[in-house]
């Protein structure tokens, strides 16, 4: 991409961040501490080639790793409350569980909602941080990273319709298809 493409587009980025955490400070959650969480769910969403029309499948995902972060938090409680000790408990919960996880998302979902396996882990271990607490903050919070991720993807197409080329530099000619 070109520099000036991609120096309009940080411009982009960091107007947007700087909108999106003056509004989040704004809105009452029980721990607005965890702002944090925005950004594990922005790169995620980058990473994972943010694409306008897989949104919903990682806001889905994200949900279904809150979800199995308290699957595995309960299964871990209950073994700990039956005198397993620590180490042996986190490794035969996280190992089992993960197993599960792995097989079901990597084969039965691929065609569906929850098929998004980072953002998966990223809402399991967004969820882990705070040991199953504040539930809806870390939702809002993580659900804010990705439509801020979207948010700043979509500032690509914007600047392409402001006529800021990402494959052109100023002031040099466009390669032809023969170079």
């Amino acid at each position: 991409m070109s520099k000036r493409f991609l120096f309009w587009w940080a411009v982009w980025i960091g107007v947007f961040s700087g909108i999106y955490v003056a509004i989040y400070s704004l809105i009452p959650f029980p721990n607005t501490g965890l702002i944090w969480m925005t950004f594990v769910a922005l790169p995620i969403y980058f990473t994972g080639g943010a694409k306008r029309n897989e949104f919903v499948n990682y806001v889905a995902s994200m949900l279904m790793g809150v979800l199995w972060a308290l699957i595995y938090l309960y299964f871990i409680g209950v073994l700990c409350d039956a005198g397993v000790s620590m180490p042996i408990t986190l490794m035969l919960v996280v190992g089992i569980v993960t197993i599960v996880v792995c097989a079901v998302h990597f084969i039965l979902t691929g065609n569906i909602w929850i098929n998004k396996v980072p953002m998966m882990f990223g809402g399991i271990s967004m969820t882990f941080s705070q040991n199953g607490q504040d539930l809806l903050t870390i939702i809002c919070t993580l659900f804010g990273g990705l439509l801020l991720a979207l948010i700043c993807q979509e500032g690509t197409n914007v600047l392409k319709k402001w006529g800021v080329s990402p494959d052109i530099e100023a002031g040099k000619a466009p390669k032809s298809a023969s170079q």
